[in-house]
């Protein structure tokens, strides 16, 4: 059997047992991009250019803290992570700092789709927890539509 595997079934799926508080903490993630996406249509013009980076430093916080999460997923693993997950952690996190140097909305949104997208395949792979088959998605495809909003309401 795999180690991996065997050590992510061992430990309650990464060692999270309570997976309510995580779902809870994850949803509450979305609130300031579904915030800022708000704000496009109730703010007045001026503000626009303040909502668009406030979107994107919290956009690009994430992809950054995802990033360093897959990075810390692979130092229990025998031998080290794979090159490509290390490879997808760069990426993310190249996407991060590049969308916040940018101030670019539609760069932070295809990092967190890649996110979506790659932890749910990984979930089924059983190298992250079981739930992000169903919960990463859907969390992710309501940030990128928050910031496809910032990105293009009032634009």
């Amino acid at each position: 059997m795999d180690p991996k595997a065997e050590r992510i079934r061992k430990s309650t799926d990464l060692g999270r047992a309570k997976r309510g508080f995580d779902l809870l903490l994850g949803t509450s993630a979305l609130v300031p991009l579904i915030v800022c996406a708000a704000l496009t249509w109730l703010a007045p013009t001026a503000a626009q250019p303040l909502i668009r980076t406030l979107a994107v430093i919290w956009a690009g916080s994430l992809l950054a803290f995802f990033a360093g999460v897959r990075r810390g997923l692979t130092f229990s693993e025998a031998g080290g992570g794979r090159v490509s997950e290390l490879a997808t952690m760069l990426v993310a996190f190249a996407l991060g700092v590049v969308s916040l140097v940018l101030v670019s909305p539609l760069l932070a949104a295809l990092g967190l789709a890649g996110v979506g997208v790659l932890d749910a395949v990984a979930a089924r792979r059983r190298e992250a927890p079981g739930y992000f088959a169903v919960f990463r998605p859907p969390q992710m495809l309501a940030s990128v539509v928050a910031l496809l909003i910032v990105q293009f309401h009032r634009a």
